[in-house]
């Protein structure tokens, strides 16, 4: 039970998370003795690390979580039991990686734009307010209250 959880790399794995997808969304796995994981592997540093994801095959990448969820979250000798797999997706550049100072570079671009007169344009996504969903629907109706205002602002109420 449970949502999941996440793998700090001092932890010495290569996965970076897993969502236990049985407890959270009730019937997912229709079979009781059965619990389905969502797995995130890879990462911007996992290439300096491990070499990167881009060139492993679905079964190289099942076996890789394997191996973690083995570590993390399994009983001793479950490494020969070998989960069924529903699906593997790569998604190359999935979540943004927001470098040291990045705020600083985000405020100088809508600097930027304030110096050159440029109005109306918004700067929103997960880059700008924050990768999770919720953050990302969040700042969303926050910028969209600023496009509002400023439409009400330029354009005279009839």
């Amino acid at each position: 039970n449970g949502f999941g959880q996440l793998h700090p790399r001092s932890q010495g794995v290569r996965t970076l998370g897993t969502i236990y997808s049985s407890s959270l969304f009730p019937g997912r796995e229709p079979d009781p003795e059965k619990i389905m994981l969502l797995h995130y592997i890879g990462g911007a540093r996992d290439p300096e690390l491990y070499g990167g994801i881009e060139g492993l095959t679905d079964e190289q990448i099942v076996e890789a979580t394997h191996k973690d969820t083995c570590a993390t979250m399994l009983k001793p000798g479950m490494e020969k039991e070998f989960p069924n797999v529903l699906g593997v997706r790569v998604w190359p550049r999935a979540i943004p990686q927001l470098d040291v100072g990045h705020a600083k570079r985000l405020e100088r671009a809508k600097g930027g734009l304030e110096a050159a007169g440029v109005k109306g344009v918004f700067l929103a996504g997960n880059y700008a307010g924050g990768v999770a969903l919720g953050r990302c629907v969040e700042f969303g109706l926050e910028i969209a209250k600023d496009v509002e205002s400023f439409i009400s602002e330029a354009v005279p109420a009839k």
